[in-house]
């Protein structure tokens, strides 16, 4: 004789499965990049980078292009408020940074730019 408990109990734990992996919260923290491309011959490397760490608290700058043209992160926070952070020292290692968002009011957009004759930049990201 056939076990009919055997298909329930299975069903039972694929809804139960499913149910949780269903509703799990989403991961509250995660790092988001923006990159500028166009620099070097013909354009093929990257310029600089720029993103958002540290629970959308801070923001970060780094320019990759030995070229003479300076490199930046714009942000906008929950607020309204908004402000930038260069690359300090250039193309030469290491990247700046700062912290301007908080768990209440984090960064909530960002851009990375070049500035060549005026700032060229990527659209806005969700932080």
């Amino acid at each position: 004789m056939p076990n009919r408990k055997l298909p329930i109990l299975a069903a039972s734990a694929f809804l139960a499965l499913a149910g949780t992996v269903g509703f799990a919260p989403a991961a509250s923290a995660h790092d988001t990049l923006g990159e500028v491309y166009g620099c070097g011959y013909q354009g093929q490397f990257r310029c600089g980078y720029g993103g958002v760490t540290n629970s959308h608290t801070r923001v970060y700058s780094c320019d990759t292009a030995s070229d003479g043209y300076g490199f930046r992160t714009e942000y906008r926070l929950r607020n309204g408020g908004s402000g930038f952070v260069d690359d300090a020292n250039g193309s030469s290692s290491g990247c700046s940074s700062i912290t301007p968002g908080t768990a209440a009011n984090p960064v909530t957009t960002f851009r990375a730019c070049q500035k060549q004759n005026a700032w060229w930049c990527t659209s806005w990201l969700t932080a």
